[in-house]
């Protein structure tokens, strides 16, 4: 993956492990999306991601939101008003170019200028995702900004709940929906991160990854 300031695109296969985890054993996400050098993507910081979702929020449709994580990951917490669609759907499965095709015809139902994507760390499949639409609604003749929220849904849950060693409490909020503090592990300098990320960096006994601090 490439950046050119604010935006990105992808030139080759690539399966990096999420920057922010930083545990080099954690499973890859492979990457299969054809070359797409001509492609950007626009980046968005987590503050700038917030403003498109409180949009969301407030029905506007102009404004779509794609959580390309696993179903574990998602029903973890995903952001409030988001569409469900597993990366494996949009670009591994056998129907992966009429999921994309349908995609884009929900967006231009919806009269849809922009749509942010996103996958836990933004690291790989988000980013594989956001330059495929990219490429498909270039070639349909969609006029679509597409988004990619930087550093994934990590980044946001941990800009919404802040700083701090107290564990969110469950439930919806204004800007997430569905959180479950058993799905999170609370830690020393990434915040909250993903249980399955935790429990697989201290079974290899990864130093550099802090050690939980509460359940």
């Amino acid at each position: 993956l490439k950046l050119y300031g604010s935006r990105i695109c992808s030139d080759r296969q690539a399966s990096p492990t999420p920057s922010a985890v930083r545990v080099s054993a954690m499973p890859s996400r492979p990457v299969t999306l054809e070359d797409t050098e001509h492609t950007h993507v626009k980046v968005l910081a987590v503050d700038e991601a917030i403003a498109l979702v409180q949009q969301v929020a407030a029905g506007n449709s102009k404004v779509q939101i794609i959580d390309v994580r696993s179903e574990i990951e998602h029903s973890g917490g995903h952001i409030r008003g988001a569409r469900h669609v597993p990366y494996e759907d949009i670009l591994e499965s056998a129907a992966a170019e009429a999921q994309g095709a349908e995609l884009l015809a929900s967006f231009e139902a919806a009269g849809a200028e922009t749509v942010l994507v996103h996958c836990m760390y933004s690291q790989a499949r988000g980013p594989a995702v956001a330059c495929s639409l990219a490429s498909l609604a270039e070639a349909r003749g969609h006029r679509l900004e597409v988004c990619l929220l930087e550093g994934g849904f990590h980044a946001f849950v941990n800009k919404v709940h802040g700083s701090g060693d107290a564990m969110p409490a469950g439930g919806a909020g204004d800007l997430i929906s569905g959180f479950k503090p058993e799905r999170w592990r609370m830690t020393a300098s990434n915040g909250l991160v993903e249980i399955e990320a935790v429990e697989a960096a201290e079974a290899l006994g990864v130093e550099d990854f802090p050690a939980a601090l509460s359940g």
